[in-house]
């Protein structure tokens, strides 16, 4: 087992995300199983039946077997070869090699509160995900900045007293909001993947310390606060890059701002069919102007 877990963090180091977990028949991307028992081939035919790839772990003859496989005993650098291997190759979608970013981490929170961490870097956040709370004495800056960086590791937390023991190395808690916006603006990629032929609405503002959105996010977030848009025409609309647009909706997936329902609740839609005063003086403020003839 210990092999095994070195071999994967070899893994996390080209980002093939490789989490070691003992299988309970949730969705795994490969099973590592011991086939020299009855209990060991069971779990074959399981993994069988649901279209997993399998590694094999046998004292027998690596020659004899039908599956990939590696000796009892095997160095870290061929467990790792084999892994490599059958990850790459079972691969369809791209998205699993995705770097694991404390953001993807998060989608196996499962509800609870949990413990991030990568490196120096130590947060937890709460089941509900509207708090982060700071577990190292680091600047905040550090945390942003390493949010979007790969190599994240999550420990759920089961119980009352995990969360307090958690909370007996707190340095400071922040809005969940604030620190992913933040974070989605000073990462080069959008947090999360977020599909873009819909139309996608904001819920309501981020709760976001005063002057730390880009000005270029202020007026297509202010448009997608009167009615919902699809992102090539709010970017041709307010003269902002596809790839800002992309940053926006994926930071507001993450906190449940966005709406990508679109529909347009009754009465939110301003009188004439243009943009409100308000949101034009907002745009003045801050040195923007909404295109001409902008319809909302």
């Amino acid at each position: 087992m210990m092999r095994l877990k070195v071999a994967s963090s070899l893994l996390m180091a080209e980002y093939i995300q490789a989490d070691v977990q003992e299988w309970k028949q949730q969705p795994v991307d490969l099973l590592v199983a011991c086939i020299d028992d009855s209990s060991g081939q069971q779990v074959l035919r399981e993994a069988n039946l649901k279209g997993l790839p399998v590694l094999a772990v046998t004292r027998k003859v690596l020659s004899g077997l039908s599956i990939p496989g590696v000796a009892y005993g095997a160095s870290v650098r061929d467990i790792f070869q084999q892994l490599r291997q059958l990850l790459l190759e079972s691969d369809r979608s791209g998205e699993r090699f995705k770097p694991r970013t404390l953001f993807r981490s998060l989608a196996d929170a499962q509800g609870k509160p949990s413990v991030l961490h990568m490196g120096l870097v130590k947060v937890m956040i709460n089941a509900a995900h509207t708090r982060v709370t700071l577990l190292r004495d680091l600047p905040y800056e550090n945390y942003l900045n390493a949010a979007a960086e790969p190599g994240w590791t999550l420990s759920l937390l089961g119980s009352a007293e995990a969360v307090d023991e958690a909370l007996a190395d707190a340095v400071s808690a922040h809005a969940f909001e604030d620190f992913c916006w933040q974070a989605a603006v000073l990462s080069p990629e959008p947090l999360l993947e977020q599909q873009t032929t819909g139309l996608y609405q904001l819920r309501g503002w981020p709760e976001v310390e005063t002057g730390k959105l880009p000005m270029q996010w202020l007026l297509p977030m202010a448009a997608m606060m009167i009615r919902p848009w699809q992102p090539g025409p709010l970017a041709l609309a307010t003269g902002t890059s596809l790839d800002d647009i992309a940053r926006i909706m994926a930071a507001a997936a993450c906190t449940g701002l966005l709406d990508s329902s679109g529909s347009q609740a009754a009465g939110l839609r301003p009188a004439g069919n243009k943009v409100s005063g308000f949101f034009t003086r907002i745009a003045k403020r801050f040195g923007l102007n909404f295109s001409k003839g902008l319809q909302v």
